[in-house]
């Protein structure tokens, strides 16, 4: 008698909310594709540390903005001080930056296989600086199938 594995969906939101506390963030948030589709919408779907719901409104674009240049490119991206990295101007480009008046972030690039698929965003508030060195979070089996590299 053959017996089926019973698979349960991978808990995005528990993971994401241990990472954050983990690390101690003030917030964290998952990018994905809506779909398979690679020509689908990528929306904020996970979030944590959040100050309001203005995250689901914005579509992002691969290779506009924070989770969309992450993904063009399949690197980390660190912003230690937004305040002096990006002017005023520069800040409209990054809107989950603006909403959760974010003053340092760190976006990480989810790899599943030879694609990148999703993003995770660390942030701070208040001027917080980034509390660990970037290169030592890892994300390596607290995502599900996410990595951050090939």
């Amino acid at each position: 008698m053959k017996s089926t594995l019973n698979r349960q969906p991978f808990n995005y939101q528990a993971a994401l909310e241990h990472i954050r506390t983990e690390y101690q963030f003030d917030f964290a948030s998952i990018a994905m594709y809506e779909s398979d589709q690679y020509h689908s919408p990528i929306k904020w779907q996970f979030v944590d540390g959040n100050l309001n719901d203005r995250y689901k409104l914005i579509v992002l674009r691969k290779g506009n903005g924070l989770a969309g240049n992450v993904m063009k490119t399949g690197k980390r991206q660190v912003i230690e001080d937004v305040d002096q990295a990006l002017s005023m101007n520069e800040r409209l480009k990054y809107p989950i930056i603006l909403s959760e008046a974010l003053t340092a972030t760190l976006a990480i690039p989810l790899w599943s296989g030879h694609n990148v698929k999703g993003v995770l965003l660390l942030g701070q508030r208040d001027h917080k600086p980034i509390p660990v060195h970037a290169d030592q979070i890892d994300i390596s089996g607290k995502l599900g199938e996410f990595t951050e590299g090939i």
